[in-house]
């Protein structure tokens, strides 16, 4: 029950996820994605200091949490900075592609992962469903920073896919807490080098980015990932994964009504096209009708 409660958390927080990383980046992506992250890591030591477990600096955990850092110090900076040319409800769609980019890396990096040719078709569904949306609607006088923008959201799903590949290959025994984290001051660390000033030279901000910095930190980060790594540790990779594909509709809609983003029928169409893509690349519908007929065996007839 734990696990489902958790799941469905996840997918609230992760439908609200684009729209609070656009608003929080509007004065400056930059401090937006360091503040998130640095108010998450304080926010979260208190419950280190409450569950009183030792918080562990062996090289064994220090390698979690490095990788565990890359979804967070790789992935969402550079969502941070797509989101400046893309609607939120674009960037949940693209984001919906970490089950497929997950599948491939876990073909190569995890035993029994293998690709066929129906995921193969369900990657081209998906492909064709991102052409549908952003053919039409990409904007003649930004062209070239939205399709540099796709790009680099495409970049942050494969490092968001690659931060769950090696965090499951990993194979730890390390409590969610600590995992979370670990990743979060790798990230404040890594997020100062890259800008030492960013965080000591505050830029002025609306009421409306302050308050969803402090959402998506303490909502989106120490919540949101705490869930996350609890569930990537007690189930598959490739089910965690699925969770992106759940929200995008959802994301479609919030934004279009919270953030005046448009939803036209090339939208919808794509945004339809990319989840029955990976919802071929994911469900085993052989197996499914198998199991089917075994639990619901035809009755004789006489």
């Amino acid at each position: 029950m734990k696990i489902v409660l958790a799941y469905l958390a996840i997918v609230l927080i992760w439908t609200t996820t684009p729209l609070a990383i656009k608003w929080s980046g509007e004065t400056d992506w930059l401090f937006g994605v360091a503040a998130r992250t640095a108010l998450g890591a304080i926010l979260i030591l208190p419950i280190l200091y409450w569950s009183k477990s030792r918080f562990s600096f062996e090289w064994s955990a220090i390698k979690v949490y490095l990788a565990a850092s890359i979804p967070i110090l790789g992935g969402m900076t550079i969502m941070y900075w797509a989101a400046q040319y893309l609607p939120s409800g674009w960037i949940a769609i693209i984001f919906a592609l970490t089950p497929v980019m997950t599948g491939l890396l876990a073909h190569f990096c995890l035993p029994n992962n293998s690709l066929t040719k129906r995921k193969f078709f369900g990657v081209g569904l998906a492909l064709l469903g991102l052409w549908v949306i952003f053919g039409p609607n990409l904007k003649d006088h930004m062209i070239e920073m939205q399709l540099t923008a796709i790009g680099a959201a495409l970049l942050s799903v494969f490092l968001h896919s690659y931060g769950t590949v090696r965090v499951k290959r990993l194979n730890h025994s390390i409590s969610s807490l600590h995992v979370v984290i670990g990743a979060l001051w790798v990230t404040v660390i890594g997020q100062f080098i890259l800008s030492p000033s960013t965080l000591l030279d505050w830029p002025e901000i609306s009421h409306r980015e302050g308050w969803t910095i402090v959402y998506a930190a303490s909502i989106g980060s120490v919540l949101g990932f705490l869930l996350y790594f609890y569930l990537l540790k007690n189930v598959e990779a490739m089910k965690v994964a699925l969770i992106p594909v759940i929200t995008p509709v959802f994301a479609l809609i919030l934004g279009h009504f919270l953030n005046n983003e448009p939803l036209n029928a090339s939208v919808w169409l794509g945004a339809g096209l990319v989840t029955l893509g990976l919802i071929i690349f994911e469900v085993r519908f052989k197996t499914l009708w198998l199991r089917f007929r075994a639990n619901n065996p035809p009755k004789n007839i006489e």
